[in-house]
């Protein structure tokens, strides 16, 4: 559902999330999860705009076998977070937007005790670079993108790095 407004676009959407982690901890495949929230386009030009969202995204992450990090029997390490990504839109053609810019993300929650110290696994923030395409219909966008994580989410003493990645595809 979207508002039009003199160079101004609000809305709302939704989709899938597909996350992993670049890690020896956590195993390399991408789980399913969802994102819904808002959004704001504004155009500074028939070619270029930004857009701001506010997205509520759960976040799956699945755990290697006997790692002596984790508690016994963990399987997944499953979080929700508030996403805010901040896109700068280029369109060549008025039907296609190019999309990339900076995203933070907040933990909202995450697995409990998910340490077999104790403890939460995850940091409370994220920071990471998204890019993808959009397709721009008259009432309703569509939407793929690939975001990387820049900043450790690793709240654990353990050596390997844990950065995101996640692909979202979606409409709003």
């Amino acid at each position: 559902i979207q508002v039009h407004a003199q160079g101004l676009k609000l809305g709302i959407k939704a989709g899938g999330n597909f996350t992993t982690n670049t890690s020896a901890s956590l195993q390399e495949n991408y789980k399913g999860g969802f994102h819904a929230g808002l959004f704001a386009r504004i155009k500074a030009s028939e070619i270029v705009g930004v857009q701001v969202e506010g997205l509520i995204s759960s976040v799956k992450l699945s755990v290697t076998p006997n790692t002596a990090v984790f508690r016994n029997g963990l399987a997944d390490l499953k979080a929700t977070y508030i996403h805010v990504p901040i896109l700068l839109n280029i369109s060549p053609v008025p039907l296609i937007s190019i999309q990339a810019g900076p995203q933070i993300g907040m933990t909202i929650s995450q697995t409990k005790d998910a340490l077999r110290v104790g403890g939460d696994a995850l940091k409370n923030k994220d920071f990471s670079m998204l890019a993808g395409v959009q397709l721009n219909l008259s009432k309703l966008s569509v939407f793929g993108r690939y975001s990387f994580g820049l900043s450790e989410i690793n709240v654990a003493t353990v050596q390997d790095s844990w950065k995101s990645k996640m692909l979202q595809a979606g409409v709003g």
